[in-house]
């Protein structure tokens, strides 16, 4: 995260309050599911969510763009609540989270490039 971005999200919360933040993010997210559920209507699964190209349509790509901009506000709100909230202790719930998820990946036969001995959450 860079220093100036830091210095934004933290004016933003000064500015508008922790509650009505909490509401942005509320609101963020809803559109990030609508965003999601766009994508799987126009259908650009069958594109395996690539980066836009000349076979798409335009809806898949309209779509694709929102996305993207709505996985942005996410990332925003949610650098906002990890700023309310305890960084470490979110930190701490991400690693525990991902060492369950590389668990049931071992246990589907799924190795990262490397294999696990050198993956952080063997």
């Amino acid at each position: 995260m860079k220093a100036e971005q830091k210095q934004i999200w933290a004016l933003a919360l000064e500015k508008f309050g922790t509650t009505a933040q909490l509401d942005m993010a509320v609101e963020e997210c809803a559109e990030l599911i609508q965003a999601i559920n766009k994508i799987k209507r126009a259908d650009i699964v069958r594109y395996h969510i690539t980066k836009p190209n000349a076979s798409m349509l335009l809806k898949s790509v309209n779509a694709y763009n929102n996305l993207c901009s709505e996985i942005a506000d996410v990332k925003i709100m949610l650098a906002q609540l990890e700023m309310m909230l305890d960084p470490e202790r979110v930190e701490i719930s991400l690693d525990r989270k991902i060492s369950r998820l590389a668990a049931r990946l071992r246990k589907l036969g799924a190795e990262p490039p490397g294999g696990w001995l050198m993956h952080p959450y063997a």
